[in-house]
């Protein structure tokens, strides 16, 4: 097997790195969680906006998610088709669907880049807590980019790995 490139190697790092920061986003909405429960149950008022961090931080942590996803080849396959290939064709075809993928996630990001702009120029928060929604669009775009990036590396390695 050829050992992936160095890059490949700090994608990895990073891809990981975003994804345990994920992680700890999803820790702290389950605190959040409870603790607008624990308050509503003690003095009948919840934690304020507690809908609108856990909406935006899911988002958030699945976007965080997907890239490191998409490093450890750990998204779902379905391979009844491709099965009883060689090594070599099942590489191809998933290096060509990991192109696809990449194409489909830049064309996201790029479109979301436009709403991060709108977001930000109009000023358009959230209405309990009146959280500024630009940041957590760009921070959603930014980690789309990534997606694009891991998916396009992914197919960069298949393709080395299926000459």
């Amino acid at each position: 097997m050829i050992p992936e490139p160095p890059a490949a190697s700090l994608l990895a790092r990073i891809t990981r790195a975003v994804a345990l920061c994920g992680g700890a986003l999803v820790c702290a909405l389950a605190a959040l969680v409870t603790t607008s429960v624990a308050m509503r149950w003690v003095s009948g008022m919840p934690v304020p906006g507690d809908f609108e961090f856990v909406q935006m931080g899911t988002a958030l942590a699945v976007f965080a998610f997907l890239p490191f996803c998409q490093t450890e080849r750990a998204n779902i396959v379905v391979d009844a088709f491709t099965a009883r290939l060689s090594m070599r064709a099942r590489e191809r075809i998933d290096a060509a669907w990991d192109l696809v993928y990449a194409l489909m996630m830049g064309a996201i990001g790029w479109a979301m880049w436009p709403g991060v702009v709108d977001a930000w120029r109009s000023g358009e928060e959230t209405m309990v807590a009146r959280l500024a929604l630009w940041p957590a669009l760009a921070v959603s775009t930014a980690l789309v980019a990534l997606l694009a990036f891991a998916a396009l590396a992914a197919a960069t390695v298949l393709l080395r790995r299926a000459r």
